[in-house]
């Protein structure tokens, strides 16, 4: 590991909203997957892995946030996932020979229970209940990579980006109180990120916005995005209603 030394909300008043972790497994093999994780903690900028380490652990996420993403060439980046507090992540090998073929940095200052496989297979092959919903989890992570592959490839870079913006809305999002009932990213989200997650420049990003903002479907305030229109957005990106645990980035 590369370092210097939750709880699940379903609120959209401020609440973080971490992947399906607590919907696929019950909450006493939640608590042995918090058992045999060992603590790491990461400043902001830190690598939790980088591409060619041993692909041999997976990861949870007890404070902070990070983003897996690949290194292109010219010193670009495409982001695939963000992780926040209670998510699970990782690329479990059953060959036990993997490498990592993407690098895992943390966003902020974070801290991050590590699995060591050896330990997760144990279980696996000792514990039925927990097996089975190993398999789901794998299962729901399989749907959401599909689910954004859909989007890059299917609907264009509008498509994609109106998509990203739903989740990261379903992820970040919160209401305002009272009358102001609009739905706001309250993450800060620059437009070379939101490139970097649809596989587009910012040039794009930036003409695309621009086209939303002229349109009244979005508007941006203290420098964070909102939706005033998220209805317009799943038109755009034929938004198939994926439950939020996979409708996230």
């Amino acid at each position: 590991m590369k370092q210097n030394r939750g709880t699940r909300s379903d609120s959209r008043d401020g609440g973080l909203f971490p992947a399906g972790t607590s919907l696929v497994y019950s909450p006493p093999h939640l608590a042995l997957i918090r058992e045999i994780a060992e603590p790491v903690r990461l400043l902001a900028g830190d690598y939790l892995y980088q591409e060619n380490d041993p692909a041999d652990q997976l990861y949870f996420v007890h404070r902070g946030s990070l983003k897996v993403s690949k290194l292109l060439e010219g010193g670009l980046s495409a982001t695939l996932s963000l992780h926040i507090p209670g998510d699970l992540f990782g690329e479990p090998d059953p060959f036990g020979r993997a490498v990592h073929q993407f690098e895992a940095k943390a966003l902020e200052d974070s801290e991050v229970g590590v699995v060591p496989q050896t330990e997760l297979d144990k279980i696996i092959r000792t514990n039925g209940d927990f097996a089975l919903e190993f398999m789901g989890w794998m299962a729901l992570m399989h749907r959401t990579t599909q689910s954004k592959l859909r989007d890059l490839l299917l609907h264009g870079k509008s498509g994609a980006l109106c998509s990203l913006l739903l989740r990261l809305y379903n992820m970040y999002g919160t209401n305002g109180a009272g009358k102001d009932s609009r739905a706001i990213i309250s993450k800060r989200i620059t437009n070379l990120e939101m490139a970097e997650m649809i596989g587009s420049t910012r040039e794009s990003v930036n003409r695309i916005l621009n086209e939303l903002k002229e349109l009244g479907v979005i508007s941006t305030e203290r420098g964070r995005i909102v939706l005033n229109d998220p209805e317009y957005l799943r038109n755009i990106c034929h938004c198939e209603e994926c439950p939020k645990e996979i409708c996230r980035m």
